[in-house]
């Protein structure tokens, strides 16, 4: 898959912005409803513990300074297709992955929309703002 050109694509589907970072990261601004947005971000990895490449897609919902009910968070979990909650650098993120031999373009896709509506959703429901 050349990740750069599905990005583009993707950004443009869905009527977004894309931003080229290098040939493995992928930026996206996502439009959302209610004139919102979210910032997304795909990247390729190599996972350390199992030395496969993944495809990983985050947002970050707030800052773990914010008064967060990680319990409700975590029950949250439950209903989500692709993603999961967890925390990293000092904030709350939405994050997925799937290891890039089993990725496709539509899959990928799903994973993009979910973490961005997701990270919305919550980030609204946290701190009542569209910070990113």
């Amino acid at each position: 898959m050349d990740f750069k050109a599905f990005s583009q694509k993707l950004a443009d589907k869905i009527g977004g912005d894309y931003q080229e970072y290098d040939d493995n990261h992928s930026i996206f601004i996502v439009p959302l409803e209610d004139s919102r947005f979210q910032t997304v971000i795909a990247r390729i990895v190599e996972h350390e513990k199992y030395g496969r490449k993944i495809v990983q897609v985050s947002s970050k919902v707030c800052s773990t300074e914010e008064q967060i009910d990680y319990a409700a968070v975590l029950e949250a979990s439950k209903d989500f297709i692709h993603t999961n909650f967890i925390v990293e650098d000092g904030y709350l993120k939405i994050d997925t992955s799937i290891y890039m031999d089993y990725a496709d373009e539509a899959l990928i896709e799903d994973m993009v929309k979910e973490v961005a509506e997701t990270a919305d959703e919550w980030e609204n429901k946290i701190t009542g703002k569209d910070i990113n």
